[in-house]
């Protein structure tokens, strides 16, 4: 009796292990939609700064962003008294118009937060070094009506000059009623 049973958990664990990566293999991989969902169930949207959640064309795209005007947050602080409080230099950098980029790869955030400054009709970046002889900058446009964007790393030459870019397209949304920020009344 003790050997059949001996046997039988035997013969189950072998089993288990053949068909465990059959059924890893038949799962879908999660999608930037997936990722965000996550995000949003934990709680773990920064609804202060953010009010548009936007998602590549490719669906098997696993990298989303969030964005938020400046002036959102702006009006929030005056709304609830705490502009005033706030240093001088931090109350004129919250006067100017820009734009906020978190990304998340797989529902992690990337390393900082995009500030991109308004230019005409998009929004850009300041220009950085992405090796010491190619200069970058990232630009933002999007579609008030439609809300498609197009997100662009503009490759430069040394003078600053453009010379190429890589880009991304895709739709925004507005975040869900629950996690955008409330503004007192």
């Amino acid at each position: 009796m003790n050997r059949v049973v001996r046997f039988n958990s035997f013969l189950f664990a072998v089993l288990f292990l053949l068909f465990l990566p059959l059924h890893a293999k038949n799962q879908e991989p999660l999608t930037a939609r997936d990722y965000f969902n996550e995000l949003i169930a934990s709680g773990g949207i920064d609804r202060l700064t953010k009010s548009h959640a936007c998602f590549q064309d490719d669906a098997k795209a696993d990298n989303f962003f969030l964005i938020g005007e400046s002036k959102s947050l702006r009006e929030y602080s005056l709304a609830n008294g705490t502009f005033s409080r706030l240093p001088k230099s931090t109350q004129e950098l919250m006067r100017k118009d820009f734009l906020m980029v978190r990304g998340y790869l797989k529902g992690i955030p990337w390393k900082g937060e995009e500030f991109l400054d308004r230019d005409e009709d998009s929004w850009v970046s300041d220009q950085r070094m992405l090796d010491e002889s190619t200069p970058i900058r990232i630009r933002f446009n999007l579609n008030l009506q439609t809300l498609r964007y197009k997100y662009t790393v503009e490759v430069l030459n040394m003078d600053s000059t453009y010379r190429s870019e890589v880009a991304s397209s895709g739709q925004c949304e507005e975040l869900p009623a629950e996690v955008q920020p409330h503004i007192p009344d």
